[in-house]
Order: structure tokens, then C-alpha cells, then sequence
């Protein structure tokens, strides 16, 4: 449930998906291993691990790659790190509170902290990576609190028709909110939105499109609205695990490589509110000091 949540699938474009596999030959192996092991098999990117502990904690594991692990080597301070016999490289993993994983996996990948800065404020200094991380990494953010699917949290990303579907406005006070200041910000009309089960929201524009052009948008999911399903689809097996029904086509949250093939328009709305993400994370965590 928590990493339903946390993905907001409940709106039909989960932020992230998982496959889940059952290795039996990763049974009993340290993590450690199972790095080595998927990196021999060319899968050399960052994985979760489910463990014995993850129902009692409420938490999964992310691994990181083997070259983010050497290349923090290279900014080791004496202190920094516990090294064990045997092992040629330090691992850094996390040890993340399951509904969290989601945010944080996006927002590190921007470049807003990672996960050496968020160990090190979770009091996990010196780092050992053999420590079982028994207080997870945690947002202590409710994200089944409609009041947080409805902020900057939860925001679809989306394609429209100028004239239609899509207002627009030159307002300097609006364009002011975002940095660098556009020259137009656009939002959809309210009857838009309210088809689409979206509330309005103005996003950043590079310009002002003609009528009936495409533009890329973003909105807040409007958590009372009747098309989305409401609980998680477990506990009902004819509720629909997805909603259907939204008017626009929701474009799916890009990686970060993927941001390269976008228009520069949408990655500049995906950047705004991932940053916007980014400071509430901060925000959050100053709050519980």
C-alpha cells in the first residue's frame, strides 16, 4: 500500500513502477553480492531490495550502482566510512521507508541531495555498509492525505489543445514564480480541469502557443473528483486498479535521461515542480530536527 501511495498511482500515471523478482540464488546473500552479481549480468543500475524485515519496518532497500559507490570513494574523508576486509569498493545503500521511495528516487535525480548527504543526516555517519539501517529513512509525509495529492506532491503531466482547453496569461506577478521567468505561464480552463479530474494550475511556457497547437502541462490531481478510484485496488477486486476516463493524454514521468528527449518547454514545468519537491523535502526535514 505504501508504495502505491507514494507513487500516487491511484491517479493512473504512477511516478515509478516495479518488477519484482524472485531470485532464489540472491537468498541468504549480502548486498554486497547481489550487486556483484547483477552487475556481471550487465544490470548495473540502481535496484530495491525486499527483505525479511520489510513488512516489520515498513521499508525496502535501494542499492546503488557500483559507480556511484567508487566515485564517492573519491570524496572520502578520513572518518567518512567503515571499510570491511574483502570488499573492493564501499556500498552505499539506503535503507527507505517504502512509500518514500518514489519522491526520493526522483528528486535525487535532479540533483536535490542523494543519498550519501541523506545517510549523513540521518545521524548514519561514519557510514557502514554493513549496518542494518533499523530507523529507515523517513519523509513522514502522509501520502494517502488527499491535502498532499491535491499540492505540488502529486501533479500530472499532460497534453492540451491551445484555445480549447489551455488559458493563458503575460501576468508579471505569475511569471514571477517561476525562475527563470517565462514570457507566458498557461494552465487549462476550468472546465478542463474539471473533465480531467485536475485542478488549474499555471505552468511555465516559452511561449505562447497558437490555437489548436499541443501544449505540455502540469496540474494537481483534484483528489475529490469521481474519476479516480478511491482505496487501493487489493481490497476490492472490482475496483479498478487504475482510473480510466481523464480526458487528456497523461505523458509518463520521464527519467532522467529520457528529460534530453523532451520538448524543453515540458522539461523546464518538470523541472519547476520537481525543485518545488525538492524544497519541501528540505523543508520537511528541518521540521523534524
Amino acid at each position: 500500500h505504501g508504495f502505491y501511495n507514494g507513487t500516487y498511482a491511484r491517479f493512473g500515471d504512477p511516478q515509478a513502477t516495479v518488477t519484482i523478482h524472485d531470485r532464489p540464488d540472491f537468498h541468504a546473500r549480502s548486498h554486497y553480492d547481489i550487486r556483484n552479481i547483477l552487475d556481471s549480468e550487465g544490470m548495473e543500475d540502481t535496484f530495491l531490495l525486499i527483505d525479511e524485515k520489510t513488512p516489520e519496518l515498513d521499508a525496502i532497500w535501494l542499492v546503488k550502482p557500483t559507480s556511484y559507490s567508487r566515485a564517492e570513494e573519491e570524496d572520502e574523508q578520513p572518518g567518512d566510512v567503515i571499510h570491511h576486509p574483502g570488499e573492493t569498493f564501499t556500498l552505499w545503500h539506503g535503507h527507505i521507508r517504502t512509500a518514500d521511495v518514489p519522491t526520493l528516487a526522483v528528486i535525487w535525480s535532479i540533483g536535490c541531495g542523494d543519498l550519501t548527504e541523506t545517510l549523513y543526516s540521518e545521524d548514519y555517519h561514519p557510514y557502514d555498509p554493513h549496518d542494518p539501517q533499523d530507523r529507515p529513512i523517513n519523509l513522514t509525509i502522509d501520502w494517502a492525505d488527499p491535502q498532499v495529492a491535491g499540492s505540488e506532491w502529486g501533479h500530472a503531466y499532460l497534453t492540451a489543445t491551445s484555445g480549447s482547453e489551455v488559458e493563458w496569461s503575460t501576468d508579471i506577478a505569475l511569471r514571477q514564480e517561476f525562475s527563470p521567468e517565462p514570457p507566458a505561464v498557461a494552465r487549462l480552463t476550468a472546465e478542463a480541469a474539471r473533465e480531467s479530474g485536475l485542478r488549474q494550475y499555471w505552468s511555465y511556457q516559452e511561449r505562447i502557443i497558437p490555437p489548436g497547437g499541443s501544449v505540455s502541462l502540469t496540474a494537481p490531481y483534484d483528489t475529490e473528483s469521481p474519476i479516480w478510484p478511491i482505496g487501493f485496488p487489493d481490497d476490492d477486486p472490482s475496483e479498478p486498479a487504475m482510473a480510466s476516463g481523464a480526458r487528456f493524454r497523461a505523458d509518463r514521468r520521464p527519467s532522467q535521461d529520457e528529460l534530453l528527449l523532451i520538448s524543453t518547454t515540458q522539461q523546464r514545468a518538470q523541472e519547476n515542480v520537481l525543485q518545488a519537491k525538492c524544497r519541501r523535502v528540505e523543508l520537511q526535514k528541518a521540521g523534524d530536527r
